[in-house]
């Protein structure tokens, strides 16, 4: 959000006066610290979190993750920022086709070195898994998931998507790693600008055949 914000919207991130704070929970603490381009203003806060500083009107806005407990009960004062979000988010997507990934597998290097194919039988294997679950997702008996339009909606993802509605992999997802790289860059998470060929071990991607 922080990346579309100062990229496509004209916000720049030296344009706001950010907090950091737990999302429901006061207490959160960043756990790396660090280097926030020229300009930009960060204040940390440890004994509120964002949903009560919405709350109590010391923030404007929050990005969070998860719903804010003040919009969960309905506070008055507190609202979605773009309510038609769900169709924001289907145009963004045809436009330029990055999709959030919800999380990247990681390995020692170590056990890399030692055992080089345990990262390909590994991605080969969290495949599986995945196609089991959307498989299961399509069945219309939707006897695993207890809402009427599961099957439905998994059918129009797939629409959307192709047949694999979450791929893996790195040329599947190019343009939304390089876009992720370019955003944790521009904020100070990343040092340098690296590239997807920087972060993933060679060869993970080589189909082999026995």
């Amino acid at each position: 959000m922080r990346g579309w914000m100062h990229n496509d919207c004209g916000v720049k991130l030296q344009d706001v006066h950010w907090y950091q704070a737990g999302a429901n929970a006061p207490g959160r603490v960043e756990k790396v610290e660090l280097t926030l381009p020229e300009g930009v203003e960060l204040t940390r806060v440890s004994d509120k979190s964002l949903s009560e500083l919405l709350a109590a009107g010391e923030i404007d806005c929050a990005i969070i993750a998860r719903p804010p407990t003040c919009f969960l009960e309905g506070h008055p004062d507190v609202e979605r920022l773009y309510p038609n979000y769900l169709e924001m988010e289907k145009d963004y997507y045809s436009e330029h086709k990055i999709w959030p990934i919800m999380h990247i597998m990681v390995m020692q290097n170590k056990v890399l070195e030692e055992n080089p194919w345990v990262a390909r039988n590994l991605l080969n294997a969290f495949n599986e898994s995945k196609d089991n679950s959307v498989e299961r997702m399509l069945d219309p008996a939707v006897s695993r998931y207890p809402l009427a339009w599961v099957p439905t909606y998994a059918r129009e993802m797939q629409a959307m998507f192709g047949d694999d509605p979450y791929p893996f992999g790195i040329e599947e997802n190019r343009a939304t790693w390089e876009q992720m790289l370019l955003y944790t860059y521009q904020q100070g998470i990343a040092h340098k600008h690296v590239t997807p060929e920087d972060i993933f071990p060679q060869g993970i991607m080589t189909d082999v055949v026995v």
